[in-house]
């Protein structure tokens, strides 16, 4: 997990999205909205808000943390191996096979099926630019001594990103669970020596907002009745940054 992009992990969704021909191709209007609503909306404007001026006051005890962390290792390393696992090579994939799986039991429609996938992408494509932008825009020295994208944190932001997903798509009680495996990330890269207390929790702040952008617009299109959808036959080729 050295470099900005892990490998780059190209998540394929070449999916030739086998959609009905009358589905509509406007994710590049969705996108627009739900990108926008990651700052515009008020709720997010707090959250980000409160997350920046949470993670500039963590500044001060970075490195108090850092020696703490590595002084107790507070999670084994099966467990830790568990949290960077979930935030970098599994995590995604684990949320489209649930997509999958719960589309099949709940007998959905192709359209529907196709804009749970495509919203999820999105979301997680949106966050993965972010903050890759971010890690270049601010050059953070990680604590273990590698250069120089610690801030924030795109495997903690990954995961509050997928799982404000998850508690879009299968309500609070998996939401929960998904939050909770979230942090668990969020300290593993501490417990890893990768990452400052102020890295994961911008990161958790920003991918919980935008998340939380792409649920809400998801909200509209479906209560509408507008799918979101890439036009037939398209292969998309994507590339999640998650250090």
């Amino acid at each position: 997990m050295n470099i900005i992009l892990k490998n780059n992990i190209f998540l394929l969704l070449s999916v030739s999205m086998i959609i009905a021909k009358d589905s509509p191709n406007n994710w590049h209007s969705y996108w627009a909205q739900s990108s926008k609503a990651i700052i515009m909306d008020e709720s997010n404007q707090w959250l980000l808000g409160s997350a920046a001026i949470a993670a500039l006051s963590a500044t001060q005890i970075d490195m108090k943390v850092k020696d703490y962390v590595q002084s107790h290792k507070i999670l084994s390393d099966p467990i830790s191996h568990f949290g960077d696992e979930m935030g970098g090579n599994w995590g995604h994939w684990i949320l489209w096979s649930s997509i999958v799986t719960s589309s099949k039991i709940k007998k959905d429609s192709n359209k529907k099926f196709m804009s749970k996938i495509q919203y999820s992408t999105l979301a997680m494509v949106s966050n993965g630019l972010i903050t890759v932008g971010m890690k270049r825009a601010f050059g953070r020295e990680r604590p273990n001594g590698s250069c120089c994208d610690s801030f924030p944190s795109g495997h903690t932001s990954h995961s509050f990103t997928m799982a404000s997903i998850a508690n879009e798509l299968y309500g609070k009680n998996i939401g929960l669970i998904s939050y909770g495996l979230a942090t668990l990330v969020a300290v593993s890269r501490m417990n890893d020596n990768k990452h400052y207390l102020s890295d994961v929790i911008f990161g958790a702040g920003l991918g919980t907002a935008v998340g939380r952008a792409f649920s809400k617009n998801y909200q509209k299109f479906d209560e509408t009745n507008i799918q979101v959808g890439f036009s037939s036959q398209m292969a998309l080729k994507i590339s999640i940054p998650i250090n």
